[in-house]
């Protein structure tokens, strides 16, 4: 994403005008859609062996830690499905917001 496209955004959102609350609580939930926007995309592209043990590995309360460490050995596109998301949503973004 580029500096101009960051920028706005950042105004699309009225960043500036929040309080640091306000602003914290905003990036922590685009955040919360950039996970969670990734992982539909990375589920997407597993087979259904892979989608199945990842499901096991969800339904098993995994740590974080393990969560990327499955995703890191079985997803080779994972840099490519979080950047895909971030595009997505900052376009979302502007086009709601123009």
């Amino acid at each position: 994403m580029t500096e101009t496209k960051q920028n706005e955004i950042i105004a699309a959102l009225g960043l500036e005008f929040m309080s640091a609350e306000e602003q914290e609580a905003t990036l922590l939930k685009l955040g919360e859609l950039i996970a969670q926007g990734t992982q539909v995309r990375l589920v997407e592209r597993m087979d259904d062996a892979t989608r199945d043990a990842f499901s096991k590995l969800l339904s098993s309360n995994a740590s974080e830690e393990e969560v990327h460490a499955f995703i890191s050995e079985h997803v080779s596109t994972e840099d490519e499905a979080v950047k895909e998301t971030i595009d997505e949503l900052a376009d979302d973004i502007l086009a709601v917001t123009k």
